[in-house]
């Protein structure tokens, strides 16, 4: 998208010599002699930079710049004068204008202010997007599992490499959710990661929405189609089920993945792109290896950096956190309070061995949420297809008391044994701590 700069001088040969001067640089401009004019032409175009003289004939630039920030106080404002003085300087400053030059400004020097300006601007808008994404995922991620928590730091290291990254575990443990927070903290977060299901498609079709094709390379190919990886050109691409991948596609992936070039269906040249890599499965590779259904060449690629989340069954001190994760979220799409589970629910979604894990759980309260008309749901409000434990399931009794104690461990090491900050977390008093510290026996170092 152009660059758009407004010029604001009393002097109209000024504006026209600097408008010349910048759109040789590639900008649009526009230019202004008074207030009124400025303010509308501020409104109505997508401005970049605003170049403003302090003195507007009868008018004051400083009473423009401060209209100019209220207005929107992102889009930096370098002011110029032929009357320059410390105080007006300092006065521009605290305003909220970028630079402040004394004219005969030398337009070199004029030009670079206006670039670092506009890219400081892109800079930090940039990294306003990315705190956001990073903000998402925090919210999402519900836990207090230390294997968890540091798996995610991991996560965030190598975000900022161009590692390959291959994302393992059981179906509903949120490996797309991870592939986003990776993709939100990589160098490529200001383009859109590009994601595709290799499970979803036939081995033809699934080479076509790869590496696209030309025009004419089959009947009904009526025109050039860009595949996934071409589409994800600068940016991540997140190969979602890729133990379904038929051994031919996994061919061409591993020389895509050496190369950084391919070539689509029915083309004659080679493409280059520079592209992110992060795969997930469900599947056990290496066993599917020795089975000759996956290619070892590819895993070894793909496994540079391997990430592998936990079960919800191995981190069940988090099921009454995401509990009350999931069902605050329901109510704040509809606007209503949070419900809440009765006891008995809870021991049962704590014994529960929750085959489909965190989506399983969010579906299940969903679905209990939305049936159930009082505040508190109870066990009668389940969905009629809820896995209830196996024969082999641990008994109820005392569930509650390890979670607890787990809980509490967790958010001991958290805290760095700093037992009021580990109160304040938990929602305890301290006395109320101190007799579970003595009921469990854990150690009050």
């Amino acid at each position: 998208m152009e660059r758009q700069l407004l010029i604001v001088d009393d002097k109209v040969r000024l504006c026209e010599s600097l408008e010349q001067n910048f759109r040789q640089l590639h900008y649009g401009c526009f230019y202004a002699t008074n207030s009124s004019d400025a303010i509308r032409l501020f409104l109505d175009q997508d401005i970049s930079a605003v170049i403003l003289d302090v003195k507007l004939g009868e008018e004051s630039g400083i009473d423009v710049l401060k209209e100019l920030m209220a207005l929107n106080a992102k889009v930096p404002v370098i002011m110029i004068t032929a009357f320059a003085t410390i105080e007006t300087a300092v006065e521009s400053i605290k305003l909220g204008a970028f630079d402040y030059l004394q004219k005969p400004v030398n337009f070199n020097k004029l030009a670079r202010v206006v670039e670092n300006a506009i890219r400081l601007r892109n800079l930090e808008e940039e990294n306003l997007k990315l705190r956001r994404k990073l903000s998402d995922f925090s919210t999402k991620l519900v836990t207090r599992n230390r294997e968890m928590i540091g798996l995610c730091r991991k996560a965030q290291q190598l975000a900022l490499t161009d590692l390959p990254v291959l994302v393992c575990g059981e179906s509903g443990t949120g490996k797309e959710l991870l592939a986003d927070f990776i993709h939100a903290s990589s160098p490529q977060s200001c383009n859109q990661i590009v994601k595709i299901n290799c499970s979803a498609f036939a081995e033809s079709l699934l080479d076509n929405e790869l590496f696209g094709h030309e025009r004419g390379a089959f009947t009904g190919a009526d025109s050039t189609f860009q595949g996934v990886f071409e589409r994800a050109h600068n940016s991540t691409l997140f190969l979602d089920e890729i133990g379904d991948m038929p051994l031919a596609i996994q061919s061409k992936i591993l020389r895509t993945l050496q190369d950084q070039e391919f070539r689509r269906v029915g083309g004659r040249t080679n493409i280059k792109v520079k592209v992110r890599f992060i795969a997930a499965t469900n599947k056990d590779l290496h066993q599917m290896i020795e089975q000759q259904h996956f290619r070892a060449d590819l895993l070894y690629r793909l496994n540079a950096a391997t990430l592998t989340l936990l079960p919800l069954r191995e981190r069940r001190a988090d099921i009454p956190l995401l509990v009350n994760h999931f069902l605050q979220e329901f109510a704040d799409q509809q606007g209503n309070p949070a419900k809440r589970v009765s006891p008995e629910l809870m021991d049962l979604l704590l014994g529960s061995e929750w085959p489909g894990n965190v989506r399983e759980l969010r579906n299940t309260l969903h679905y209990a949420a939305a049936t159930t008309d009082g505040e508190i749901i109870t066990l009668s409000n389940l969905p009629p297809g809820f896995i209830k434990r196996g024969p082999d399931a641990p008994p109820l009794e005392g569930i509650r008391e390890r979670t607890e104690r787990d809980l509490i461990v967790t958010t001991l090491k958290l805290a760095n044994h700093n037992k009021k900050k580990a109160a304040e977390i938990l929602r305890l008093s301290r006395k109320t701590l101190y007799n579970k510290l003595e009921k469990y026996g854990i150690s009050l170092r």
